[in-house]
């Protein structure tokens, strides 16, 4: 009798890694489709983009917080996918380089402004601030 549950671990166990193995083949996934995995890719740039941006000591805090912010509210597959969708719009943009992708995704982001809002922004004139008496 005190052999008992040692002889149903026996058993158990000779039986469990045959109905594992089953239910894995049984529920492994597809493949991804070529979209779907350039999206992934590209989902992989900008997150690690994303992380170098909020590490730099060069990107301002207020850049910085939009990112984190976007990447808080919208999945990583959302913002590829978007960039994606930017760049392919765009083919003057070489979408195999990271600054490209991230200044993109920056700016589905909100984080920066596109580049003819920033020419147009830096072209202005600065609005005097008034004196104080």
């Amino acid at each position: 009798m005190r052999n008992l549950p040692i002889f149903a671990a026996a058993i158990l166990s000779t039986m469990l890694p045959g109905a594992v193995s089953a239910q894995t083949d049984a529920a492994a996934p597809a493949a991804p489709d070529e979209d779907a995995q350039v999206t992934m890719d590209r989902a992989g740039v900008i997150f690690g983009m994303f992380s170098q941006a909020v590490r730099s000591e060069d990107i301002a805090a207020e850049e910085k917080n939009a990112l984190v912010g976007c990447m808080y509210e919208n999945s990583l597959k959302t913002i590829s996918a978007e960039t994606g969708r930017i760049l392919g719009v765009n083919p003057e943009l070489d979408a195999t380089k990271p600054g490209v992708i991230y200044a993109v995704a920056a700016t589905v982001c909100g984080a920066r402004q596109n580049g003819k809002a920033a020419a147009a922004e830096q072209s202005a004139p600065a609005t005097p601030t008034p004196e104080s008496r």
